[in-house]
């Protein structure tokens, strides 16, 4: 089911499944902030991750004991139903609770709560975990916008971090795993070695499975019209890591700047929840939250 929110500035839609985010229209001239969706590109728009983010190598983590199979990348919030909880004019609250559906993936009771709120510049968007079970639980979180280069080449962009210092990028490898260093070290770091600082461009050859950084403590991370100096910024403050990604297929048309609260599976994993890295700890009845507004100047 589609949700329509509107405000004077934007409106947009989120789909209950997912509570995914389908569109921010900019009413002064019809611009939608976010991909469309083709599904002969990417099908997606803006994708909520939970219980981790990122790849799991092998499809499975063991968790208390438990195999846990994984068919698809960055959990399973992004694949359900969320249930409509409120809703105003401008705004809409959805929330995912454990199933027979999550519990043979992640055995934990919680509550997945997702905020949006249109505002003058865009939306507000907050994420809230909760335990609500009687056991502490590890989880990773974040979010996967894509936004739209509306007609523009690959290269009239450029992705702009608010703190012009230099970039620190968490190693990969080819598929996007975490890579291990010489002694079996993962995740590691290196310098990333961006021309201009705190600026990385966008070519048409696009960032392959992507590249990931550590957050250089920047408030947000921006998708920049060379031409046009027009940005659009998504918040990144709070958030340990930030992936930036393109589609695969055909050229580039959009980029995904993805603030995250967690890390992909090591190249050399042994599986086991307890030991992944990035993750987050909320002990019995505590809650967890993050936001990721985005403004369009």
């Amino acid at each position: 089911m589609i949700i329509k929110i509107e405000n004077d500035a934007f409106s947009a839609e989120i789909n209950t499944k997912g509570a995914e985010l389908q569109n921010l229209i900019r009413k002064n001239d019809g611009m939608d902030v976010i991909w469309h969706g083709d599904k002969s590109v990417w099908g997606n728009h803006a994708p909520l991750l939970f219980p981790y983010v990122a790849r799991c190598l092998g499809g499975y983590f063991m968790i208390e004991g438990t195999k846990c199979e994984y068919t698809r990348n960055h959990g399973f919030a992004r694949d359900l139903e969320h249930k409509l909880i409120k809703q105003t004019a401008d705004s809409a609250v959805f929330e995912l609770t454990q199933s027979e559906d999550t519990l043979y993936r992640f055995p934990y009771a919680f509550s997945f709560i997702t905020e949006y709120k249109l505002s003058d510049k865009g939306i507000n968007w907050k994420i809230t975990v909760k335990n609500t079970g009687d056991k502490a639980f590890r989880f990773g979180t974040g979010t996967h916008a894509a936004f739209d280069f509306n007609g523009g080449a690959a290269e009239d962009f450029v992705v702009e971090f608010e703190k012009k210092t230099p970039l620190t990028a968490v190693v990969t490898n080819p598929d996007c795993y975490l890579a291990a260093d010489e002694n079996g070290k993962a995740p590691y770091t290196k310098a990333y070695g961006e021309k201009e600082t705190g600026f990385v461009p966008v070519t048409s050859e696009g960032f392959g499975n992507g590249h990931l950084f550590l957050n250089n403590d920047s408030e947000w991370v921006g998708l920049k019209n060379k031409k046009t100096g027009s940005i659009i910024k998504i918040q990144t403050k709070g958030f340990p890591y930030v992936m930036i990604w393109q589609n695969t297929a055909g050229a580039p048309q959009f980029v995904c700047i993805e603030p995250w609260h967690g890390l992909p599976d090591a190249e050399n994993t042994d599986h086991l929840w307890q030991n992944k890295a990035g993750m987050n700890d909320l002990p019995a009845g505590k809650e967890f939250s993050c936001e990721q507004n985005i403004w369009v100047d």
